[in-house]
């Protein structure tokens, strides 16, 4: 890398959507927030943040709350603070009226309004002024999720780079309503670059789209927080389970994740209360971590024939709060993560740096997380999921086996190693 210092935009967008709403923080937006605060800390590195100009008061805020050493690309104004707060309103509405579908939309649509409306107004007026002199020095764009702003697009002096995570539309016939996205367009130009999250990621954009230049996408594993590490304190795990409702004597297995249909939640629970049943299992309980309960309660009684004995074997902690998260993964028998596709997975990642065995799809990017270190099984089978169970339970030491396999298997991924081969790949091009 040169001596001098390499300038590049960082996309924050999601960062601050993320403050606006704690259920906006995906796995993207942790990926997002590790990265930029990776480049932060490189002294040959200097970050300017940028945003849709709707967000702008919140990049402000972003800034100020995790006291990031970065610039900001355009200043706050008035009427971005009064859009900024509107939105922040607009989405506490949206969720306290989730029922009320025609309610939700005609919010969704005066969001769209202000977005797209305001930023174009924006662009051509105030931010232009300035515009020009910010990127003077500019050679590097970064997003952690979409293509490039316009602007940034048009300026062929900035080369761009942005990771790529799943083709879930194209996979999932589910998901077919998403194909048309924006996202999934701007790595036809053929001039960016671009950072797979695992060899099956790269391996389906290739597929997908035949004459994109493999060249320009490199595989960079993700990572999981250095706040994932081995918690068994039992002052900790019992204020952690009082925290969420959790029986102070019973053990638990663990889940964490969204109510996608791909993340297979609604089998992993079934099978669970089935091999329960069937081993007179009195003592465990399955513990779900997420959101959106009360719609995943509907899907549970509609799909199975378990839903009455859902009370006796589930605990719906909901939301967990990122500090607890160590101790809930550290403390569990095991770990469920038995998606239909994943781009990269690191939920599972997290299990294992914690020390706690895990229970695995064996499809797309999860064999590259999880290596031999975990039970891998089909994602639609039943019985395989039953069996593990059965294995976990009743094998202490193969739980202690793989507890030990994940923990060294771990090691291989770091934020330091991710951010390395980023900032590699970008000055050399």
């Amino acid at each position: 890398m040169n001596n001098n210092k390499m300038t590049l935009l960082f996309d924050a967008t999601i960062l601050v959507d993320g403050e606006l709403d704690n259920g906006a923080r995906s796995g993207v937006y942790f990926v997002a927030k590790n990265v930029l605060e990776g480049f932060l800390k490189k002294p040959g590195v200097n970050v300017i943040l940028l945003a849709y100009p709707t967000r702008n008061a919140g990049l402000h805020n972003l800034v100020k709350k995790y006291h990031y050493n970065a610039s900001i690309l355009d200043e706050a104004n008035a009427t971005s603070k009064s859009v900024f707060f509107f939105l922040k309103i607009n989405r506490q509405l949206r969720k306290k009226f989730f029922k009320l579908v025609l309610l939700r939309k005609f919010f969704s649509g005066i969001e769209f309004v202000l977005e797209f409306g305001y930023e174009k107004i924006y662009n051509r007026t105030i931010f232009r002024k300035h515009l020009e002199k910010k990127l003077q020095d500019v050679r590097f764009f970064f997003s952690p999720l979409t293509d490039a702003p316009r602007y940034i697009e048009q300026n062929k002096q900035i080369k761009k780079f942005i990771v790529l995570y799943d083709v879930i539309p194209f996979k999932l016939p589910e998901y077919e309503c998403q194909k048309n996205n924006k996202w999934f367009h701007y790595f036809l130009n053929e001039s960016n670059y671009y950072f797979a999250i695992s060899q099956s990621t790269k391996k389906d954009f290739c597929e997908l789209y035949p004459n994109i230049n493999e060249n320009h996408i490199w595989v960079t594993y993700l990572a999981a927080s250095e706040t994932f590490a081995l918690k068994k304190s039992i002052s900790q795990l019992e204020m952690v389970k009082k925290k969420y409702c959790i029986p102070a004597l019973k053990k638990y297995v663990f889940s964490l994740c969204t109510l996608e249909p791909r993340k297979n939640l609604i089998r992993a629970v079934k099978t669970f209360v089935l091999f329960a049943e069937k081993n007179h299992v009195d003592d465990m309980l399955f513990v779900l971590g997420g959101g959106a309960w009360n719609a995943f309660e509907e899907r549970l009684k509609k799909e199975t024939d378990v839903a009455d004995l859902y009370d006796k074997y589930i605990v719906r902690a909901g939301y967990i709060d990122d500090a607890d998260l160590p101790v809930l993964y550290s403390n569990a028998e095991w770990f469920v993560y038995t998606s239909q596709y994943e781009g990269f997975g690191l939920p599972p990642l997290e299990a294992m740096q914690c020390g706690c065995p895990v229970i695995t799809s064996n499809n797309s990017s999860l064999p590259e997380v999880v290596g031999d270190a975990g039970i891998m099984i089909d994602w639609d089978s039943d019985d395989q999921h039953i069996k593990a169970y059965e294995e976990y339970y009743f094998d202490e030491q193969l739980r202690k086996d793989n507890a030990q396999k994940g923990l060294q298997r771990s090691k291989s991924f770091s934020w330091r190693k991710a951010i390395d081969e980023m900032l590699r790949r970008m000055s050399n091009e």
